[in-house]
């Protein structure tokens, strides 16, 4: 083999490891993405039975406010069985109180008497946010806000949670009422 075609052989494997290691990091981030996204949904029906069974939303009690809230989810029968199926790799510190977001950033919890403009824009319903792969809820830096996603619509791509979440929620709501029929 000569030096121009070992050169060709080393351009042509280096090429492929560089698509490869760039394909793989795509597919991680994008697996982390949508984690997010099924966190927030699942924390959205938590959010949604608790209010049905309680006719009120967990409180907030400043800046560990999503803590309190999974707390007041798994102390609940009716949100219990959604806070136990979330996966083990999003819970952090001792006795499953921590949600953090698949970039291992504890989640902000918003609620109903928030000022915040989320709540708001959700028509006074909570909402639950998660910092994104840059890690910041851009407080400081707007520009850190546009990764963010939140459980009233995790993305940029307009994908609405409350669409597919309500037709779910008036299935279940139909089954309720006719067990009791």
């Amino acid at each position: 083999m000569t030096l121009v075609e070992m050169a060709i052989v080393l351009c042509v494997v280096s090429a492929a490891v560089y698509l490869l290691v760039g394909w793989t990091g795509q597919l991680q981030q994008r697996a982390k993405r949508d984690l997010a996204v099924r966190l927030l949904s699942d924390l959205d029906k938590a959010l949604w039975r608790y209010s049905r069974a309680t006719g009120s939303y967990p409180p907030s009690y400043g800046p560990d406010s999503a803590i309190s809230a999974t707390v007041c989810f798994l102390d609940h029968d009716r949100t219990r069985p959604i806070m136990e199926a979330l996966p083990d790799s999003l819970w952090r510190g001792p006795g499953r109180r921590t949600l953090v977001d698949p970039w291992g950033t504890q989640l902000q919890y918003h609620d109903a008497k928030s000022r915040s403009p989320l709540v708001k824009a959700n028509g006074g319903r909570p909402v639950f946010v998660s910092a994104g792969p840059d890690r910041d809820f851009g407080e400081a830096n707007a520009a850190g806000k546009g990764d963010n996603l939140r459980s009233d619509d995790p993305g940029p791509d307009g994908f609405r949670l409350h669409d597919s979440l309500r037709e779910s929620m008036e299935e279940e709501g139909a089954a309720g009422g006719k067990k009791g029929n």
